[in-house]
């Protein structure tokens, strides 16, 4: 079976995918998944626990099944449920990744309606700074596009069902090298009145961090870069594993 990896893993297999035995019969779960990836790629075992499997776009857990024609991938922590049906009629949705810069005049602008009183807005920015480096002088954003894609619009579907007081609400990501001050995210929740506004927006944010296999690699000023999530005594200690390798 052949196996996506994104982010910092790819650094660590010297490509985008790996591949596994898998049984005769084609009968595999997450968890016998897991297992044979480590066995495989010993020096990835160390980061397997803070790795999510994907299985046809959704995370996959424990024993549920993993079919043999399906797209796996592995997902390293993301930079930073499941839903149903659409909105409501005049209730706009605006997600996506998009190359900077993002267009954020031009998106609040398709967003709210007339009758909308208040546009509560996140607008994330790249600093020039982080724990434990000098300084960030850029951030490399890299995603599963077609995974990221879908839980973004779940995420918006989600937000407008859990607010009805919406009339919209926008939630796009940066992908590709930002330097810094260049925006990253923008989250915007139109509705009415501000309370709802506020509350959407700030759940559609930490929902987007949680979930969006979206991932940060920050370029710092003495020239050396560092997955963010993968801890930098773990990936010195894998790719010590790697080199060592015939």
């Amino acid at each position: 079976m052949q196996i996506r990896v994104f982010g910092g893993l790819t650094e660590q297999v010297g490509g985008d995918h790996i591949e596994v035995d898998t049984p005769t019969d084609g009968s595999m779960t997450v968890g016998e998944l897991r297992a044979a990836v480590a066995a495989a790629y010993p020096h990835l075992a160390p980061l397997l626990r803070r790795v999510t499997v994907a299985v046809d776009l959704e995370v996959a857990r424990g024993d549920e099944p993993v079919p043999a024609d399906a797209e796996v991938a592995l997902l390293p922590p993301v930079a930073g449920g499941a839903g149903d049906g659409v909105p409501a009629p005049g209730r706009t949705i605006i997600t996506g990744l998009v190359h900077p810069p993002i267009d954020v005049e031009g998106t609040l602008a398709r967003l709210a309606t007339p009758a909308d009183g208040a546009t509560a807005v996140f607008l994330g920015t790249v600093r020039d700074h982080a724990p434990g480096v000098a300084g960030v002088v850029r951030l490399d954003y890299s995603a599963y596009e077609a995974m990221a894609e879908h839980e973004l619009e779940r995420i918006a579907e989600q937000m407008l069902r859990a607010h009805p007081a919406l009339s919209g609400i926008a939630a796009l990501h940066a992908v590709g090298e930002l330097e810094v001050g260049a925006h990253t995210v923008l989250i915007a929740a139109a509705s009415p009145h501000r309370a709802a506004a506020f509350d959407a927006c700030r759940d559609t944010l930490e929902a987007v961090k949680e979930r969006v296999p979206v991932f940060k690699r920050e370029v710092t000023t003495d020239g050396t870069a560092r997955w963010v999530g993968l801890e930098p005594d773990d990936a010195a200690e894998l790719a010590a594993k790697v080199d060592d390798q015939p």
